[in-house]
């Protein structure tokens, strides 16, 4: 058919995007949590660095 010979048997573009919406509800909310916990640790080592640069600049003056 047309349009769809990019797409797979889920209906979705990509093979992550059809295994990322699929599994149990436990699995989900594991994922959920992953992304969420990557989430934070990102943020945690942005403000980190941004903390450590704003205290050596301190240190120069």
């Amino acid at each position: 058919m047309i349009g769809e010979k990019d797409e797979d048997s889920c209906g979705k573009k990509t093979p992550q995007e059809c295994k990322r919406r699929g599994g149990s509800a436990a699995a989900r909310g594991k994922r959920s949590l992953a992304r969420k916990s990557t989430a934070v640790s990102q943020a945690v080592q942005l403000i980190r660095q941004c903390y450590l640069e704003k205290k050596k600049i301190r240190n120069r003056k």
